[in-house]
C-alpha cells in the first residue's frame, strides 16, 4: 500500500467535493493518478481512499487486484 498526504491543491478539491461542489471527482481522481505514478511509475490499476487528518487528508492506494471479484 502506497500513503501519502494529499498536497494543498488535492486538499482544496476534496473538501470542496465534501461540501457537495459537483463535478470535482475526475479532478481528484487526476491528481491521485499524477502523484502515484510519479511515486511508482506506470502501475496500472489501482483504488484509493481519502482519509481526514489534522493537517488536511491522507491518501491510501491500493492495487486494483484486491478489489477483484469472481473467478481471477
Amino acid at each position: 500500500m502506497l500513503r501519502f498526504n494529499a498536497d494543498a491543491e488535492l486538499v482544496e478539491l476534496i473538501r470542496r467535493y465534501y461540501q457537495g461542489e459537483a463535478g470535482l471527482w475526475n479532478a481528484i481522481c487526476q491528481c491521485v493518478d499524477t502523484e502515484v505514478r510519479q511515486r511508482r511509475g506506470g502501475q496500472g490499476a489501482f483504488h484509493f481512499r481519502l482519509r481526514k487528518t489534522d493537517a488536511g487528508y491522507d491518501v491510501l492506494v491500493e492495487g486494483a487486484d484486491a478489489y477483484l471479484v469472481g473467478e481471477h
